[in-house]
């Protein structure tokens, strides 16, 4: 049996809108980044359209990218070059 596994792009919807894109292994992997306290309350620093991506009582759902927010992730980490980190691709428009 081969263990090999190709890596996925995920989408975290917040509140209902698919706000950023990340890759990685398995779905709970991507949990798992996406369950840490310090990404909410990174999430809670940053607007868009002058309101914070996150807030306390914000609701976070995990699933498959479809193919358009695919290719946004693909293209903008395009040029990056591989590490360990996990790199994330915000879908909306960021202030500042």
């Amino acid at each position: 049996m081969d263990h090999r596994f190709t890596f996925s792009i995920f989408t975290m919807e917040i509140n209902g809108r698919p706000t950023l894109a990340l890759q990685a292994k398995r779905h709970a992997d991507a949990e798992r980044l996406c369950e840490h306290d310090r990404l909410r309350t990174k999430l809670s620093t940053i607007t868009s359209h002058g309101t914070p991506l996150c807030d306390a009582s914000a609701t976070m759902k995990l699933r498959l990218a479809n193919a358009e927010e695919a290719v946004l992730y693909r293209r903008a980490t395009q040029s990056i070059e591989p590490s360990s980190d996990t790199n994330v691709v915000y879908l909306v428009d960021l202030d500042g």
